[in-house]
């Protein structure tokens, strides 16, 4: 009898071991078909004032750093954001100060793909150390929810001074013989041709300004797109063009003049498609 309990203890012992063993040969709950998401893209910036023309120019390069294509959005036409800053004081906000088409952007960026956007801003700034803060806005489609930014310095020396007339010593020489005077000829008012332009899906683009009314032709392989003149804050004229052939010719007659120096931007965008911005003046 005592053997009979014996052996019916150590049969259950090793049952139990058993099962432990199978419990533990059990593979992990891991989900190895979990894959790593795409990074962000990668953010390059460039700043540089010209104090003589008051112009703030910018070079803004995106790239994506991933080994496969990935699905980049743009909520708006604006592909980053800028800010100017004087110590505590924001004395220039992209987004707040330039106007933007709010339609939706979807790309699709190969692997190392980069586009650099080049921008121009009038801007008065005094001497003084700034710097300026860069946000990227583009959306990559399962890559984290966070923003991409980068930071330039930026140094405006004080002008100086005009000479002074008058503080030569040397005696002015008189001149031996006087000039001839000669009626000059008043120059006549003509076009303003800018340099044929190319950006996006838009080709050699000449564009020609005549007081209010704006010439504009080039090449695309698009079929139609629709067009806005603007100065960044104010809109003076929109509307849509059909392509043939390849090429289109368009004309724009603003309401007004705009005023001497003021910049304007000429923005083609194709259906569906990118925003491509031409400097007009």
């Amino acid at each position: 009898m005592k053997k009979t309990w014996l052996l019916a203890i150590v049969t259950a012992m090793i049952l139990v071991v058993a099962a432990c063993s199978k419990e533990e040969a059990n593979p992990s709950d891991v989900d190895d078909t979990a894959s790593t998401p795409p990074a962000l893209l990668t953010l390059d910036t460039d700043v540089s004032y010209d104090a003589e023309s008051k112009q703030l120019s910018t070079t803004v390069s995106m790239t994506n750093p991933n080994e496969e294509p990935v699905k980049v959005t743009f909520n708006s036409s604006q592909r980053f954001q800028m800010t100017v800053m004087n110590g505590d004081t924001t004395v220039f906000d992209y987004g707040s100060e330039y106007m933007f088409t709010e339609s939706i952007i979807e790309e699709t960026w190969e692997p190392g793909e980069k586009k650099v956007f080049d921008e121009v801003f009038p801007l008065t700034l005094e001497a003084g150390d700034y710097t300026v803060d860069f946000v990227g806005l583009a959306q990559v489609d399962g890559a984290p929810e966070m923003a991409v930014t980068d930071q330039q310095t930026l140094t405006v020396e004080a002008a100086e001074p005009p000479a002074e007339e008058g503080t030569s010593e040397e005696p002015a020489e008189e001149p031996t013989e006087e000039p001839t005077e000669e009626p000059t000829e008043e120059p006549t008012e003509e076009p303003s041709d800018q340099p044929a332009q190319t950006n996006g899906a838009f080709r050699d683009v000449a564009i020609k300004l005549n007081g209010n009314a704006i010439d504009v032709s080039g090449y695309t392989d698009v079929e139609e797109f629709e067009w806005s003149v603007s100065d960044g804050h104010n809109l003076y004229a929109q509307g849509a063009a059909e392509v043939t052939s390849g090429g289109f010719t368009f004309g724009v007659l603003l309401d007004e003049e705009p005023p001497a120096g003021k910049t304007l931007f000429l923005e083609m965008t194709p259906i569906g498609g990118d925003v491509a911005s031409f400097r007009i003046q």
